[in-house]
């Protein structure tokens, strides 16, 4: 084992990053890829390559039947992840990396889903534009959070 005295980094012949704990930190901790690499004290290159490695190595195991929500997590202004999870367990069961959301994009993982054997009883979504009369194959519904913003925005808040 050695021991840099000048940033104190240790190492053994390579530096030992557990790909699965790196992936939890970014994504549960909500931890930026410059933080984690000030953690893990290594470039953020470095982190960017491990995190696709995990990235790539994800494999789901699909229900015979769920219903499904379906929402897009934005972390820039032109980069988000497009995430299907289902609802019962929720265990992501398909997930995409996206400019902006379209509902091409949305059926094409619905699609997807149904394709692995997963019969979907119902989808749970936000209110993007035309996305609920776009989904005619099962029940769909338009999540609890975002019917209560679109009152809380039409409604005024200053009562007389």
């Amino acid at each position: 084992m050695y021991l840099c005295r000048d940033c104190g980094r240790q190492f053994q012949g390579g530096l030992r990053m557990d790909n699965v704990s790196l992936w939890n930190d970014y994504l549960a901790a909500n931890r930026t890829i410059s933080d984690l690499s000030i953690l893990y004290k290594c470039s953020e290159r470095t982190i960017r390559r491990r995190l696709s490695l995990v990235v790539d190595s994800f494999t789901a195991t699909y229900p015979k039947s769920a219903v499904i929500i379906i929402d897009t997590t934005y972390f820039s202004k032109t980069f988000g992840v497009m995430l299907f999870q289902d609802a019962s367990s929720g265990k992501i069961l398909y997930r995409k990396f996206v400019k902006n959301e379209t509902n091409k994009d949305y059926l094409d993982g619905l699609r997807y889903i149904a394709k692995r054997g997963t019969t979907i009883k119902a989808v749970v979504c936000d209110g993007h534009m035309g996305l609920l009369q776009a989904i005619s194959f099962c029940p769909v519904q338009m999540c609890q959070f975002h019917q209560f913003q679109i009152v809380r925005r039409l409604l005024t808040t200053i009562l007389r």
